[in-house]
């Protein structure tokens, strides 16, 4: 396995992590909340218990980019 992460509801490639003190997951673009579609790719924010952090187009697609 290559560490790609899959939405924990619906199993499609994940965009981000949430974490809102009792209960994270990683989501995709679907499932993800505006808080973390509002981030950019590559941004983390960190605010008490909650933490989101939106990953960057190289951990989407991991082996892409040079070529």
């Amino acid at each position: 396995m290559t560490g790609e992460k899959k939405c924990a509801r619906c199993r499609k490639d994940a965009i981000g992590f949430e974490s809102f003190g009792c209960c994270a997951a990683y989501v995709c673009s679907d499932h993800a909340s505006s808080l973390l579609l509002d981030l950019a790719p590559g941004t983390k924010l960190s605010s008490g218990e909650c933490y989101l952090e939106r990953f960057s187009p190289s951990k989407d697609v991991p082996g892409h980019g040079s070529g």
